[in-house]
């Protein structure tokens, strides 16, 4: 690692110890070696006065540049947070989040705010500060593009777990082998009214409607049409709503809102598209709750969950 190194010799405070291995360096000067970043213990980086130091444990201190670069990477982040989005899982090939509910996943139009262009800048920045490390620490710098590709999608209303590439040859691997590298895909929605069935299958010919752009369901297959087959598990039920679990074994557009509508005859509370009636928590009622798939590059597993939304509780009342 980049850096002077110091391994500590007895017990004490962070700032006590740099004192007194800084000794020419004025108090002000270590005092700002903690609050810009500059100062990591074990690997970590600290900027508290008091942390704690045992003996054994490795100190080290960063170029200034890196710990701004470092800086900047922490604030690039902070801003997705700070949109709602969740990072669940990055590495140099994916990363897959939490979206809120309200959000694009990527512009159908003159839309800036979306999933993918957040995500976009954040590994632009990520990129660039990377590579400013690799020149200060004297390693050659990866120049190529960065940019996010998109895998797969969910809807503006829906909330939850959805992943994207890094690179052109990740988005390509995994959306070739989709079937073979995701394991597990589940969503949970509430539906108005109550279910016949407590489980079942759903299969269908989806085909989209050029006027209105919704999806219409066939039972036969018909031209242009996309097979879409989706698994449900009733997981509750109150007096006007069902809560259900489904498993998507294909991914076509809107393909659980319109099984659950057209199919099923409950429509997604929220849904006014496909017939909903009701919209007692002012979205779609609509969660991707759970992502598992297995990494093509590394061959591990890589289990993503999103926790239900607070507002969908309040469907308990109803």
């Amino acid at each position: 690692m980049t850096g002077q190194q110091f391994k500590v010799a007895h017990e004490g405070f962070l700032l006590q110890y740099l004192f007194e291995i800084f000794p020419g360096q004025s108090k002000t000067g270590v005092k700002n070696m903690l609050s810009k970043g500059q100062i990591l213990v074990n690997g970590e980086s600290r900027t508290a006065f008091d942390h704690p130091l045992n003996p054994g444990d490795k100190i080290t201190v960063l170029p200034k540049g890196i710990s701004i670069a470092r800086s900047v990477r922490e604030d690039a982040k902070d801003t997705v947070i700070k949109a709602g989005v969740k990072i669940l899982f990055e590495d140099e090939n994916y990363i897959v989040v939490d979206k809120p509910s309200g959000m694009l996943t990527v512009a159908t139009g003159k839309e800036k705010n979306t999933l993918y262009s957040l995500l976009n800048a954040y590994v632009k920045v990520n990129a660039r500060m990377q590579r400013k490390e690799d020149l200060i620490s004297g390693v050659r710098p990866d120049r190529s593009t960065a940019k996010i590709w998109i895998v797969h999608r969910i809807d503006k209303g829906t909330s939850g777990v959805l992943v994207f590439a890094k690179n052109e040859r990740a988005k390509d691997i995994l959306q070739s082998k989709w079937k073979d590298q995701v394991v597990e895909r589940k969503y949970v929605a509430w539906l108005e009214g109550s279910l016949e069935k407590d489980q079942g299958i759903v299969q269908s010919w989806l085909l989209e409607n050029p006027k209105s752009l919704k999806m219409n369901s066939y039972e036969n297959e018909v031209k242009d049409g996309q097979l879409a087959i989706t698994y449900y598990k009733v997981l509750s039920r109150t007096r006007h709503y069902t809560q259900v679990e489904f498993q998507l074994e294909t991914g076509r557009k809107n393909q659980i809102r319109v099984h659950a509508s057209y199919d099923l005859g409950h429509p997604i509370a929220g849904d006014e598209k496909y017939g909903a009636e009701t919209d007692p928590v002012k979205r779609l009622a609509l969660h991707a709750s759970t992502l598992v798939f297995r990494n093509p590059f590394s061959g591990k597993m890589v289990r993503c969950s999103s926790p239900l939304p607070e507002c969908f509780a309040r469907f308990e009342k109803y």
